[in-house]
């Protein structure tokens, strides 16, 4: 990556990182997530990045993938272990971060094990590792604790405007994933929980990117809403907030829907664990180096 694109990436990270953190405090009893999740997403813009992707503000067994909705009036509960993952980017560079927020001394272990998991991981992200070796060490530290990794959730290498470029970072040991890239952005979110260790996908969509900008079969319409999700999102996730000025939340939600439908849009259900335990989740974004990781968020 050219030093350019470095200062780029690094400055999204920590924009990103100083969202997180002002985002973290505002996790209380009875807070709107709306009003949290569209604070955060302002702050990103202000300091000069754009949001990578909605902000999550995802509670107790919900593990990733809730973002509030036009006009939601969803309310932070007592006692509740909850996950902020926001993304920041710089002319497609992304940073993607989280941190989980108990609101109950009870379930602080359950953080500790995937923040320590995340420590463990980055600690031995270096160069030529094999990436099932990083699984591994997430997995030992977060069954060291007494709970679970999720092992259908994972982290993710990151290319420029592409989230999720292809390549799988494991919660637990796998096989045949390839090894650590010099050079590569790499984001790593280990996942504990007191449940059975699995997500699946809820009934309910608040997350959408575009698929295809083959508009064949699309109505006049439909690819005028489709070049507006492009001009403010590229290829990246979005959400229903960032289109509200283009009509009503009934309308809006149609036109997704539609698109959905048709092939346009992908849709990104919340995921659930399956019994119902609580998550936890802590990520960072890392830039290998010839010596190991280097924190970008």
């Amino acid at each position: 990556m050219e030093e350019s694109s470095l200062e780029l990436l690094r400055k999204a990270g920590k924009i990103a990182a100083k969202a997180r953190d002002y985002g973290a405090k505002l996790i209380k009893p009875g807070a709107k997530v709306y009003d949290i999740c569209e604070t955060v997403e302002k702050i990103i813009i202000e300091e000069g990045a754009k949001p990578a992707f909605p902000c999550n503000l995802s509670i107790n067994s919900e593990a990733a993938h809730y973002s509030p909705l036009i006009n939601d009036e969803k309310t932070i509960p007592e006692g509740a272990v909850v996950k902020l993952d926001i993304g920041a980017h710089i002319d497609g560079y992304i940073t993607d971060t989280a941190v989980t927020v108990v609101l109950d001394e009870k379930f602080q272990k359950l953080a500790e094990a995937a923040r320590d998991a995340l420590n463990a991981a980055i600690s031995n992200f270096k160069p030529g590792t094999d990436l099932g070796e990083i699984g591994k060490n997430i997995e030992k530290i977060i069954k060291i604790h007494g709970f679970k990794p999720i092992r259908n959730l994972g982290g993710h290498l990151i290319r420029r405007y592409e989230l999720h470029a292809g390549v799988f970072v494991p919660n637990i040991y796998e096989r045949g994933l390839g090894r650590i890239i010099e050079g590569n952005t790499y984001a790593i979110e280990p996942f504990a929980t007191n449940g059975e260790g699995e997500v699946i996908e809820g009934k309910d969509i608040t997350i959408y990117s575009i698929k295809t900008l083959n508009t064949k079969g699309l109505t006049d319409e439909e690819k005028r809403f489709l070049a507006e999700i492009y001009k403010r999102a590229n290829m990246l996730p979005f959400n229903e907030r960032w289109l509200r000025d283009l009509g009503e939340p009934d309308y809006i939600r149609q036109m997704l829907k539609t698109l959905v439908r048709r092939g346009a849009l992908r849709a990104y259900p919340i995921l659930i664990e399956v019994r119902k335990g609580l998550v936890s989740q802590f990520e960072h974004t890392v830039l290998v180096t010839r010596d190991g990781a280097e924190i970008i968020t």
